[in-house]
């Protein structure tokens, strides 16, 4: 099992009761299953997602933080050197710059780490900043999301980016709960543009006017939130690969084939990420998070915030909801494969409930009652580190 996890938190500046004394957004949390507890906290403020550098590429050995800040932010972090204190997380930021957009959410690095891309929510901006030499970033370069909305009005009134994810080192693609559709970039045209607009070498954010190079639509009220890319399935009559999305609006798992159409991504199969209720409107409450992906790609494993609940959806030829199990407290944010190859259960960070869990699998590969728990204030993301 993992023994070490990064918590990122959602500890700002000021407030009263910190995960820690001396924490700032970071939490390092050790002695996972058996015994864990949080050791170290300090790092920066509400970083919402922490993504770890590719091997062999300028970002090895680094983690990269979107910031979950009104004025959003994307910082560098690098490891500390051995033996800095028991307040020590393991790392230190090297550099902070801005995103451009407000509450930044989500980040990703592309296959070769030399591009960095982030999702600011409220703002629906799309950030990119190239990943240097020495891993960290050049000047960033954000883009607002076309005009859209959706039927939901308290949710969907503006673009709301929330997920980004490289399907290679230049095609991006990116959610937009506020539109139900995925906008797809490209990161060359996106760098052409800012060569255009931008004078001088300045660290400050170039905003240029580019347009998606595809839009991938969604059935209205869907709220597309996060994505995952399915494996392919040999000896299926559609092997793949696909693109998973859930819904936060729909509480729906969305499997589209990744060849697009002139439609956009074809629909292979939508199944509910929980069991249904008599009341067709407790889809609404519900609120899914993130998801993830076995390590065989055979089931997915959603977080449903509203009903405190991780659904389990195997592929097949069409998917199927084939468990809904507790999630060990209130409000699974997001969550993650734990041990050797992720095959030995689910780490959760329940934001509302303060506590991150560790859920093991049974010999199906469900996740089964709680081995581990801690205390975190706020926790919102779950980084394995070994």
């Amino acid at each position: 099992m993992t023994a070490s996890v990064l918590v990122g938190t959602f500890n700002e500046p000021g407030e009263h009761a910190p995960a820690l004394p001396t924490s700032g957004g970071i939490v390092r949390t050790t002695g996972w299953p058996e015994g864990p507890e949080a050791v170290a906290g300090s790092g920066p403020d509400a970083p919402s997602w922490l993504v770890a550098g590719r091997p062999g590429t300028p970002s090895e050995g680094l983690l990269y933080a979107a910031q979950h800040v009104p004025e959003g932010a994307l910082a560098v972090l690098s490891p500390s050197e051995p033996g800095a204190g028991t307040e020590d997380v393991g790392w230190i930021t090297i550099q902070q710059i801005p995103s451009g957009g407000e509450n930044t959410c989500h980040a990703d690095l592309n296959p070769a780490g030399t591009w960095l891309a982030a999702a600011s929510y409220d703002s629906g901006t799309l950030t990119v900043a190239r990943v240097l030499e020495e891993g960290r970033l050049g000047r960033p370069i954000a883009v607002q999301a076309p005009e859209g909305s959706g039927p939901v009005p308290s949710r969907q009134e503006a673009p709301h980016l929330h997920f980004v994810l490289f399907l290679d080192d230049d095609r991006l693609l990116v959610t937009d709960l506020g539109g139900d559709r995925i906008l797809e970039y490209s990161v060359a045209a996106l760098e052409a543009s800012a060569r255009a607009t931008a004078h001088g070498e300045g660290t400050d954010v170039v905003r240029v006017e580019t347009e998606p190079t595809a839009v991938h639509r969604l059935p209205g009220g869907t709220g597309p939130r996060h994505l995952a890319v399915l494996p392919p399935r040999p000896g299926s009559d559609r092997p793949g690969p696909h693109l998973a999305v859930v819904g936060e609006l729909d509480s729906r798992l969305h499997i589209l084939g990744l060849e697009a159409g002139p439609e956009g991504f074809p629909e292979i199969g939508i199944v509910p990420t929980h069991a249904q209720d008599a009341d067709p409107e407790s889809a609404r409450d519900n609120l899914p998070s993130h998801l993830v992906v076995s390590a065989d790609g055979a089931l997915v494993y959603v977080a449903n915030r509203g009903r405190n609940t991780i659904g389990v959806i195997r592929r097949g030829e069409s998917p199927e909801l084939v468990a809904e199990v507790p999630c060990g407290g209130d409000w699974p944010r997001h969550i993650a494969l734990a041990g050797p190859s992720g095959g030995q259960g689910l780490l959760v960070a329940l934001e509302r409930g303060d506590a991150v869990v560790h859920l093991p699998f049974d010999a199906e590969s469900i996740p089964r009652g709680v081995t581990g728990r801690t205390t975190v204030r706020r926790p919102g993301f779950v980084l394995p580190l070994d």
